[in-house]
């Protein structure tokens, strides 16, 4: 990852950022300190990202909610370390001067040769978000999945921005009760009004799944969290709901995605019960089994194959290896949940409710262990406003978690949901890990690690002679416990995610 490369802005330009905030009237309800248009700029800065339809698509996703307080004491030196990153002066440069010269535009026409040494070259368009590089604020959940999104966002189709530029509106728009094409969503965040498993078909709950004591060996206090009763019988149900809402909403008729079967075999079941027309295109790694294959076609998906470790691939490369003309490819997850919060929110504030101090969390694509990430760290910034209402934990005890993701590197292991040949966010989750270690958001434990071959007969077993339906690769952070049985305390409150085990039809 390419290091941020800040840079100060001078007074000058700083003066016609503050002629523009007084032509917006926000100034007037701040104080009169000479930094005292801070809180001012921010309000007017989100709201010319809200009521400027032509602005660049890449800050419209970077800032939806304009950028931070802290942030902008960052840009005019007034916090530690100082200076703006290049989004945010082209940002601020746009807003000062009513979308018509981004930062370089501006030095150009107004001040070539008394900062011509600010401009921007070639190689600073790679930097990084300033409020993901430091993992911390109000706004830096948003910021990060952004950072994360970007990774990829250039190689978007026009289709798949418009996506991006619609629920961006609809953010702004949509009431918590809300009924999309015949598909009901009874809340957004309403714990007494649960969206999922949904209705018609089930009886939504939350949580939605059961959490229960189990016997592991040497351990006094460890709890399953058990996403086999989901429909098709993994927690993929759960992104495959919001799939499903966001395919109806906008009207998306082919979705591509790379799927070891799980997902895909999720997002179809759905797509079949809501008799929805969109065309789901699976591509696979050619090695995968015959059977999930045959199972995937049986259901309603459109089958492509390819070697997945000859090279990473590009959502652009994925759709055109699936042959899709008309849609989006959601391999990623970054077109259909922007802010990586979505999919397994619900999920994630489980989980969190559960208060432990262990959590064990199979990780492949990284979904949802990032995902419970995210929701940590944006409860800790809502408890000095307000949780959200589906949060019932204790935050200090949240701050001094582990987070443990169980994965493998090892192509030829049993936990074969959980590798990947290309992971293109790995080293920004990476990232993200250790900057919420360092500012005591989780517990210093937490982290990635690829589990030992050696522990998951054991974990099996141990599933097995209690009823536990599971495979391998959802029950890899029991597996992973049983590895570290040395270094976590035997009476702790230890947290196992059970994934489950993906159920194709005419199986059990």
């Amino acid at each position: 990852m390419k290091k941020a490369s800040a840079k100060r802005i001078p007074k000058e330009i700083l003066d016609l950022i503050r002629e523009q905030l007084a032509r917006t009237g926000f100034h007037e309800s701040v104080g009169t300190g000479r930094w005292s248009f801070i809180h001012g700029l921010q309000k007017a800065v989100k709201e010319f990202v809200k009521s400027t339809p032509s602005l660049d698509p890449q800050l419209s996703l970077a800032y939806p909610q304009g950028p931070s307080e802290d942030l902008l004491r960052r840009a005019f030196n007034l916090k530690s370390p100082p200076g703006a990153t290049q989004s945010l002066r082209n940002l601020l440069a746009l807003f000062a001067t009513q979308n018509q010269f981004d930062w370089n535009n501006l030095i150009h026409a107004k001040f070539t040769d008394k900062f011509k040494a600010l401009l921007d070259g070639e190689g600073d368009e790679a930097e990084a978000e300033p409020e993901a590089a430091k993992g911390i604020g109000a706004d830096n959940v948003d910021s990060f999945a952004a950072k994360i999104a970007n990774v990829l966002f250039e190689k978007l189709s026009k289709k798949e921005l418009d996506i991006i530029k619609e629920q961006i509106d609809d953010e702004q728009a949509r009431s918590s009760d809300d009924m999309i094409d015949g598909l009901y969503v009874p809340s957004l965040n309403d714990p007494s009004k649960p969206e999922f498993p949904p209705r018609p078909f089930y009886e939504p709950r939350f949580p939605a799944s059961n959490t229960f004591r189990i016997d592991v060996p040497g351990f006094t206090n460890v709890w399953l969290k058990d996403e086999s009763t989901n429909p098709t019988g993994t927690h993929k149900a759960r992104m495959a709901w919001e799939v499903l809402i966001k395919s109806k909403r906008y009207n998306i008729k082919e979705v591509s995605i790379i799927s070891s079967g799980s997902a895909a075999a999720a997002i179809q079941h759905f797509f079949n019960l809501y008799k929805v027309n969109t065309k789901l295109k699976v591509l696979l790694d050619n090695r995968i089994s015959a059977t999930i294959k045959e199972s995937l076609r049986q259901m309603g998906c459109e089958v492509y194959e390819t070697d997945l470790g000859a090279r990473s691939l590009t959502g652009k490369e994925i759709k055109e290896l699936t042959n899709n003309k008309e849609g989006i490819d959601i391999t990623y997850r970054e077109i259909l949940d922007r802010f990586n919060d979505n999919y397994y929110d619900w999920l994630s504030y489980e989980v969190l409710n559960e208060n432990p101090a262990y959590c064990f969390v199979p990780f492949g694509t990284g979904d949802l262990f990032v995902n419970i990430l995210i929701i940590a760290e944006r409860e800790f910034n809502n408890s000095i406003y307000k949780h959200d209402p589906r949060f019932l934990g204790d935050i200090k005890k949240i701050n001094a978690c582990n987070f443990l993701g169980a994965t493998t590197h090892d192509a030829s292991s049993r936990l074969d949901k959980l590798f990947s040949y290309y992971l293109p966010s790995l080293d920004d989750y990476q990232f993200y890990i250790n900057s919420l270690i360092q500012n005591e958001r989780i517990g210093n434990l937490s982290g990635i690690l690829d589990v030992d071959e050696n522990f998951v007969e054991e974990a099996l077993e141990i599933a097995r002679k209690q009823s536990i339906r599971c495979e391998p690769s959802g029950i890899a952070g029991l597996a992973l416990l049983l590895q570290m049985r040395d270094e976590v305390p035997k009476d702790e409150k230890i947290l196992i995610i059970n994934t489950g085990s993906t159920i194709y039809p005419g199986k059990v």
